[in-house]
This record gives C-alpha cells, structure tokens and sequence, in this order.
C-alpha cells in the first residue's frame, strides 16, 4: 500500500545542475568608503551644535506622533460620545445593609 504523504527526495524536487555549464559570477567590487573630510576639518557630527539639533530632531519625531494621538484621544472624551477603556468589568460592591 504506498503512503499518503509526499515524497519530499523524489527527483521531481530537485533540480540536476551541472557544474561545467553554470555562469561565471561577476568580480566582487571593492565597497565604496564614504568621503572623507578635508584634512584640518573637524566632523560636523562631534560638534556640540549638531549633537543639541539632532536631540531636538528626534524628540520631535517621537514626541510629535504620542502628542496628536493624546489630544486626538482626549477630544474624543471631551467633545465626543467616547469613554476611557477597561480592561474589564468591575463587578459593584453591594455592601450589606445593617
């Protein structure tokens, strides 16, 4: 009785190359560095300058997403028909009358 599953090694999965006729791969090319300052140039990336600007740069980009999603979010308590979420039901304490 043969077997329900696949043969995975059968040669219809494979395919028969021949070494002798395979493409030549192109020369690796050498990787390009990138240009280097002028001699007696300081990098424009140490200086304090840059350093301040791209700390304001990227706390802009964080901060302004989570600052339109907050306001977006709180308009929608405010002015909309939105509740705060739960994580789930609080079930209501009914304390015992004495």
């Amino acid at each position: 009785m043969p077997s329900k599953t696949p043969n995975l090694f059968s040669h219809k999965n494979f395919r028969v190359v021949d070494p002798n006729n395979m493409p030549e791969r192109p020369a690796p090319q050498p990787q390009r560095q990138p240009p280097r300052a002028a001699q007696g140039q300081p990098d424009i990336r140490q200086t304090k300058q840059y350093k301040v600007a791209a700390r304001r740069w990227t706390s802009m980009m964080v901060g302004l997403p989570v600052l339109m999603y907050t306001s977006y979010m709180l308009y929608e308590r405010v002015y909309g028909e939105k509740s705060p979420r739960r994580l789930g039901e609080r079930e209501q304490r009914q304390e015992p009358s004495s």
